[in-house]
This record gives C-alpha cells, structure tokens and sequence, in this order.
C-alpha cells in the first residue's frame, strides 16, 4: 500500500498500531497518506475500525516501527500481554478519512 501511494506522489508512511476488533486483539499495522495537510489512516484489510486504533510508532518502513528489536546477542521472549479495554466499537465507514489520534 505505502508502495502504491508513493508511487502516486501521494507520501506515505507505515504505523503500527494496537487494534481494538482485530480478533484476537493484537498489533497491526498500517499505511497513513497525506491527504490535505493531514495524515489519514490507509488500512487494505478493514479487519478494525480504524477510529479505534492506537499509535505505536511511525516510520518510513517496518525498521522503523519494528515492535520488538534485537541488537546483538540472544533474547528470550516468554511472554508479553497487553490489556484493552474497549466500551464498543465504532463502525467504520471506509469512505471516510480517519486520521490517528
């Protein structure tokens, strides 16, 4: 998708986010153009609301926003929880721009 709206001349940019609707909940990630001034949320699988994402990092690329990043040496991931507490989800209308909070 970034590849796709760059090549349009249209800037683009990847984030990862946490998705509230994703089932399971887990992170996920999507692309954001700049569409009059603004940064507006460009997600080709519609499996979250996108008014319900929540910003983890923003990059040029997935080195950029890597969720986990190892420099040298071994590591032993365990586990890793992350809680969300979501009241209702909102219908996404994906005719319409959203823009991350």
């Amino acid at each position: 998708m970034i590849a796709l709206l760059r090549a349009m001349d249209v800037p683009a940019r990847l984030t990862s986010v946490y998705a509230p609707g994703l089932n399971p909940m887990d992170f996920h990630a999507v692309a954001e153009a700049l569409v009059d001034d603004a940064w507006h949320v460009v997600d080709a699988t519609a499996l979250a609301p996108r008014q319900a994402l929540v910003r983890i990092a923003t990059g040029r690329d997935a080195a950029d926003t890597s969720f986990l990043t190892v420099i040298g040496g071994l590591v032993n991931l365990s586990s890793l929880e992350v809680s969300a507490v979501v009241d209702e989800l909102p219908r996404d209308d994906v005719r319409q721009l959203v823009e991350l909070r």
